[in-house]
């Protein structure tokens, strides 16, 4: 059988309150693998979790999302006995190296009741590899490594550790709402406050008088998709037409302010629902200097609209990043899809450098709280959980 050890890193820094993320951690494990609550162990700084020949692969795909875990890796255990680990050892390294290959064997003893060392470990480990493979011994870059960890509970043996996501568990850091666009700015944005522990819901603004035609798009899949990550729960979604039908009329060169009024009205709205259900902070995927709406500027003037923490973990990369991180995320393809976005249809030519005072004035002069009103009354709450079945 396979014993997956599964290690956390940032998790060990912590003091007093370490044991509730380690809590959080295990807890998100069994959701994510759908582990009955006993079957997954702590021990020291990882976590042990034996798997048939059928999970294996199914637990490989679904810890690779699981934020916290810096590594894990599939193991084959022995008995803390010397003859066992390099028995052990040569049964890993044949089916890692062929001759022709360099390798090392890194161990660590853990068990300080074992009558030798970790360098005894390698050294006698590394003899019998070196005799049944013919590879060649590589300390410094070697092109396969053979772990073993002899461990209180147990040894292991194995010979790749496959990198987690890192970062906090969710559930660790408070909620926040994010504004989900179906871009690939909101998807990263999501995910990177998701992976600094935070739960994450989403508020989407669409152009269209119903929400029926969102939950039949793009939208759905991505949310799901991000869930896998998030842990989110709930999906609001809002349609901007209350506040089109507001500025139709603008003129006199107010129409240039209408992204950055809509975005205001967007920030307001999501805070809203913040208020009224718990959440602590909103999300954007703000980039600084990426569009024309987020010049340093305009976000001055937007943020100037909630006295809620608005985050922006974007805000220094460029769309190269944000999207080959998408792409990591297995979300490229629904973030590329077609979709009619509610900021790719007003104002063609923003104004660059919003000045704060004549964005108060449109403020008033649309009746913006009233708009709002208006949004929230009409708003849509949906479980992401029933989000298949439309």
């Amino acid at each position: 059988m396979t014993v997956f050890l599964i290690r956390y890193a940032e998790i060990a820094l912590k003091g007093h309150n370490r044991g509730r993320f380690q809590r959080q951690l295990g807890e998100n494990i069994r959701l994510t693998l759908g582990l009955e609550a006993n079957r997954l162990q702590h021990h020291h700084a990882q976590f042990i979790l034996p798997a048939s020949p059928i999970e294996v692969q199914p637990f490989v795909e679904g810890l690779r999302k699981v934020f916290g875990i810096a590594w894990f890796a599939p193991t084959q255990t022995c008995a803390k006995r010397m003859p066992a680990m390099i028995a052990a050892g040569v049964q890993a390294a044949q089916g890692a190296i062929h001759s022709g290959m360099s390798f090392r064997i890194r161990a660590n003893k853990s068990d300080h009741s074992l009558p030798f060392s970790s360098v005894d470990i390698e050294r006698q480990v590394g003899a019998a590899v070196l005799e049944a493979t013919g590879a060649s011994v590589d300390l410094e870059n070697p092109e396969a490594v053979v772990y073993l960890d002899a461990a209180v509970e147990g040894a292991y043996v194995y010979t790749e550790k496959i990198h987690g996501p890192g970062g906090l568990p969710v559930g660790t850091s408070g909620k926040v709402l994010s504004l989900i666009s179906g871009g690939f700015d909101s998807i990263a944005a999501s995910y990177l406050l998701a992976k600094r522990g935070a739960q994450v819901d989403y508020l989407h603004f669409h152009v269209y008088p119903e929400h029926k035609p969102v939950l039949d798009s793009k939208i759905a899949q991505i949310v799901r998709g991000l869930s896998a990550y998030t842990f989110s729960e709930h999906l609001f979604l809002s349609s901007y037409l209350p506040f089109e039908m507001r500025v139709l009329e603008l003129k006199d060169g107010d129409e240039r302010y209408e992204v950055v009024a809509f975005r205001r009205m967007m920030l307001q709205v999501a805070e809203a629902l913040a208020f009224e259900r718990g959440y602590q902070a909103i999300v954007v995927g703000d980039s600084l200097g990426q569009v024309a709406s987020q010049t340093l500027e305009n976000i001055v003037s937007v943020q100037d609209a909630v006295s809620i923490p608005v985050f922006r973990p974007l805000i220094g990369m460029d769309k190269v990043e944000i999207t080959q991180l998408v792409r990591e995320m297995g979300l490229f393809e629904a973030a590329a899809a077609a979709y009619k976005d509610c900021c790719a249809i007003i104002a063609a030519h923003p104004v660059i450098k919003a000045y704060l005072p004549a964005v108060r004035a449109l403020d008033r002069k649309l009746e913006m709280q009233a708009i709002v009103a208006e949004t929230l009354e009409n708003a849509g709450h949906f479980r992401i959980a029933n989000l298949n079945g439309m």
